[in-house]
């Protein structure tokens, strides 16, 4: 199923394509290296929604991320270690999650099996994938495969959610997002995703949803406004069998978005929707066309999105993210931001090769 989702989405645009190609193949031990990887993550986001398809949230905690990258040798890794998440509230709780990883590298390719790291939701746009994601869900488990090289960026998974039990229907969700290029700054785009809800082994209802979008994008880098980008994507939406659900099958949008880098390290950026009958099951709501409460519809959405982000490195690979956003949904106005701060740390480890009584 996902290299059929990969020949469909040969092409896409991450949030930020610069930062998201640095990120998405994972770090790899070298040959008959160990490497113990940690992180810390010190994270902040809030929303003042009051309107019907996206109601107010405060995301605010700390994680912790430590595991080992073992080389078998020039091509595979082993990942073995623990995710923490303290989100900051009474009474104190601490998800603890494993991370256990195949990881085969090549070239540009890069395949993991077992725990995945998504980077900026594998590249997928705000109508795709909401963007508290990263903060909520940034771990998962399942298959991707990554490419990077001179030809294509493309980041493609399938990350399972839920098992198929008596009481419980299976949950999944999959697809891609990359880029090709076209002629000098101008890139053909194409994302997908994907969300499954049932499992044939037990009766019930088998919920579907799927959005999909191709586009192009102009990444030039101008004078006074540096580095910039413009995306123009058409998306189509399916949605099947969602109870009481009470809009059409079938729906659609344009998205467009405009970034400039006039300062080294900040970004401005303005994005413009319009939606008909637009239905994404993990897509940020203010997109949607059904209302957070299930029940209230619209089937013309319009929404744009202005902000700014400062992304910098302190020192020694400690990053600091701050962005703050302005949305007006359809006749409402709202703002939003966020805060993170990264502090990696890596510790090589020496490993003495065991000698078997044969090798005297």
């Amino acid at each position: 199923m996902i290299l059929v989702i990969l020949a469909v989405g040969t092409a896409a645009w991450a949030e930020d394509p610069d930062w998201m190609c640095q990120t998405a193949l994972a770090p790899t031990a070298g040959t008959g290296e160990t490497v113990w990887k940690n992180q810390f993550t010190f994270y902040g986001d809030n929303t003042e929604f009051y309107e019907p398809f996206r109601v107010r949230e405060t995301i605010l905690g700390q994680q912790f991320e430590s595991y080992l990258d073992a080389s078998a040798g020039g091509h595979t890794d082993l990942w073995t270690g623990v995710y923490l998440n303290h989100p900051s509230a009474q009474p104190v709780t601490v998800d603890v999650e494993p991370i256990l990883s195949f990881a085969y590298h090549s070239g540009g390719s890069q395949f993991i099996f077992g725990t995945l790291q998504p980077a900026y939701r594998h590249g997928l746009i705000e109508p795709m994938e909401v963007t508290t994601l990263e903060l909520t869900r940034p771990i998962e488990y399942g298959l991707e495969w990554v490419q990077k090289d001179d030809f294509l960026h493309l980041d493609s998974f399938l990350n399972w959610q839920q098992l198929l039990t008596a009481a419980d229907r299976e949950i999944f969700d999959y697809g891609g997002s990359g880029q090709l290029p076209l002629v000098s700054d101008l890139l053909v785009e194409g994302q997908c995703h994907g969300y499954h809800v049932g499992g044939a082994q037990y009766p019930g209802i088998v919920r579907n949803n799927l959005a999909a979008g191709l586009g192009l994008a102009f990444k030039p880098s101008l004078p006074v406004l540096g580095p910039s980008s413009l995306e123009v994507l058409g998306l189509g939406s399916k949605d099947t069998n969602r109870p009481d659900y009470p809009g059409p099958t079938y729906g659609e949008g344009i998205y467009t978005k405009a970034v400039v880098s006039p300062f080294d390290g900040w970004q401005l950026f303005g994005i413009s929707w319009f939606g008909w009958n637009y239905m994404s099951e993990e897509g940020d709501s203010n997109y949607n066309s059904l209302g957070a409460n299930g029940v209230y519809y619209e089937a013309f959405r319009t929404y744009e999105e202005l902000g700014v982000r400062r992304f910098v490195e302190i020192e020694n690979g400690v990053t600091f993210d701050f962005e703050m956003r302005s949305h007006w949904i359809d006749s409402y106005w709202a703002n939003s931001f966020r805060l993170e701060a990264f502090v990696p740390f890596d510790i090589g480890i020496a490993v003495q090769k065991k000698i078997s009584s044969s090798e005297f």
